[in-house]
């Protein structure tokens, strides 16, 4: 039987991320008997240090901060990916000239550009926005040319054969067909770039979650630090499980063909 299959992956699945869990907590537990909070808190006390910072408004604060550098940096990424991909696409002299960008940027370690950004311009929040783009820009610039380069050529030819104006041709066939491989593409980089903003902030700007761990590693106050990191990874799950409902849901609206077909008839009428 298929472990993988509808009937039986759901209760199995469920199963194993409870034991999975329930042995980390018996192991966390372990580990922190005997030792001191400052060294290893359990994890009744990183509850309890999780507690504190929400009930002092400082976790909301403080993660609203860094979830909107990080959303502010996905939506420059997306803006500057497309542009990038659908570039390298449509001119050979463009990807040429984007070829060593694009190389640069993926070869590029975050933190080395980190560095770099707060020795030339200080604490700065801005800082932590430049970097997550930097990430993704790549990630969403080669997800566009893919898409672009494999549009159905079957589709287009049902456009100019349903004498589609070019208009049209874009709006049902190619955008229906690369938007599911560019949001899945977002989506694969925008928990991530929670996690990389995070380490931005941790190294150069004055507020945010980062900014908060990097002061409970001054303070050594371990179990706000372990409550701070909790929080992040919680976040960042439900910001990946909400990205992924969104794909399923864009990937099942948008059929290049159904779109093609509605193009050319609706509610009995030829457009042209």
């Amino acid at each position: 039987m298929n472990a993988s299959s509808a009937g039986t992956r759901s209760p199995l699945y469920a199963l194993g991320a409870a034991l999975c869990v329930a042995v980390l907590l018996g192991v966390w537990h372990w580990l922190s008997l005997g030792q001191s909070p400052a060294v290893m808190p359990s994890p009744v006390q990183t509850l309890e240090a999780l507690w504190d910072v929400v009930a002092d408004g400082s976790l909301a604060t403080e993660l609203t901060l860094t979830l909107v550098r990080a959303a502010t940096a996905t939506v420059l990424a997306l803006c500057v990916g497309i542009l990038f991909g659908w570039a390298a696409t449509v001119s050979s002299f463009a990807d040429g000239v984007l070829a060593p960008l694009r190389a640069i940027l993926q070869g590029l370690p975050p933190i080395v550009l980190i560095v770099c950004l707060v020795l030339w311009m200080g604490s700065d929040p801005s800082i932590t926005i430049i970097v997550c783009a930097t990430v993704m820009v790549p990630i969403i610039a080669s997800a566009t040319a893919s898409a672009l380069q494999s549009i159905d050529p079957n589709l287009l030819e049902l456009g100019t054969g349903l004498r589609l104006s070019r208009s049209r041709r874009l709006v049902f066939i190619v955008v229906p067909s690369i938007l599911p491989p560019i949001v899945a593409a977002t989506g694969a980089v925008a928990s991530g770039s929670v996690r990389v903003a995070v380490m931005a902030e941790l190294l150069s700007a004055p507020d945010g979650v980062g900014a908060a761990i990097a002061q409970t590693r001054t303070l050594l106050q371990t179990p706000e630090l372990f409550a701070w990191t909790l929080a992040i990874i919680v976040c960042a799950l439900l910001v990946d499980l909400v990205i992924r409902v969104v794909v399923k849901s864009w990937t099942a609206v948008f059929s290049p063909s159904d779109r093609a077909a509605t193009a050319h008839t609706r509610k009995g009428t030829r457009i042209r």
